[in-house]
């Protein structure tokens, strides 16, 4: 990972491995969450690209057409993303602004990982993101069902079971 660029969204998912950039540095981080640039602002060896845009309250992140815009501006190695829900084999999320940012971050990226607990395939969104299969690997902890677990790499996604904390 030292030497990477890596794309970082919003969630408050991913907001956790910004603990573990500072251990793989260096490293160029590109993320459109403000608690996510805020906590690697002043880390050495992190190179940092803040996507602007309209600032969300709501998600504490900016989002809307001019931060996909950004987006396109750029090429990661790696994606780090969640989701609201997963149902039927297929992401879903409740705004139409952080869909459009999450599928740029997608198209921008090498290789895509998600990451989601078993309690996102619970859940219903609104807007479809995008199918499982057009994800590297799916990171996810041991409370999903295994038969889940197995639907999911029969799709094409190689799966990571992690226990709970």
């Amino acid at each position: 990972m030292p030497g990477q660029t890596v794309l970082l969204d919003d969630s408050t998912t991913c907001l956790h491995l910004t603990r573990l950039f500072t251990e793989r540095t260096p490293l160029t981080v590109i993320t459109n969450s403000l608690p996510a640039i805020t906590a690697l602002a002043r880390e050495p060896g992190i190179s940092l690209i803040a996507l602007g845009g309209s600032y969300f309250p709501a998600y504490n992140a900016f989002m809307g057409l001019h931060t996909a815009d950004s987006v396109e501006a750029f090429r990661a190695d790696v994606l780090f993303m969640s989701t609201t829900a997963v149902t039927r084999g297929r992401c879903y999320h409740t705004s139409p602004e952080t869909v459009q940012v999450k599928r740029a971050m997608m198209a921008a990226a090498t290789r895509r990982v998600l990451l989601a607990d078993h309690t996102k395939f619970a859940r219903d969104g609104l807007y479809a993101l995008a199918p499982l299969s057009e994800f590297d690997l799916l990171v996810v902890d041991d409370a999903l069902a295994p038969e889940e677990v197995a639907a999911v790499r029969r799709g094409g996604t190689d799966v990571r079971v992690i226990p709970r904390a």
